[in-house]
């Protein structure tokens, strides 16, 4: 059991409100629709079992706390947070944040953390292979926006 950040495909994202909800907020701001992932993503599931605590205060003193809060992460370029009034997982709202504003707002924290170069990917890579609680979660949300950028697809915790 835990916490898991997992990418959404195309038949779950097409189940339910969110997508139509997420369209009407972008409307609101003047944003184009989200299409919708495309039929065949790559497989992100990390789950998030250590302490975000370092972490935490790390994204505290780059003044990027605002992802912390987020439940979904789609890749449209919009600021702040943006509220659907639908469940998650987790809470009776859905709060969502843009991959390209999580990709800008971790590459300080990485560079300040000191993130290796070639850390692995796949399903479960990272949680498998970094013990340190920071590493760990700065390496997880690097490659999560980039995994939403590069698929196209969103991310959610399940």
């Amino acid at each position: 059991m835990g916490i898991y950040l997992v990418d959404v495909g195309a038949s779950s994202w097409a189940e339910g409100e969110r997508a139509t909800l997420l369209d009407e907020a972008l409307a609101a701001r003047g944003l184009p629709p989200y299409p919708g992932p495309p039929a065949a993503v790559g497989d992100f599931e990390e789950k998030l079992a250590p302490s975000m605590d370092d972490f935490a205060e790390l994204c505290v003193r780059h003044d990027a706390t605002e992802f912390l809060d987020a439940s979904l992460f789609v890749p449209v370029d919009f600021v702040g947070l943006i509220e659907l009034s639908v469940e998650n997982s987790y809470d009776d709202v859905t709060k969502v944040f843009s991959a390209q504003r999580l990709r800008a707002a971790i590459a300080p924290i990485a560079a300040e953390a000191g993130l290796p170069a070639g850390l692995p990917s796949g399903p479960m890579a990272l949680t498998n292979a970094i013990d340190d609680a920071l590493t760990f979660y700065v390496a997880l949300f690097q490659q999560a926006a980039e995994h939403s950028l590069r698929y196209g697809c969103p991310l959610t915790y399940i």
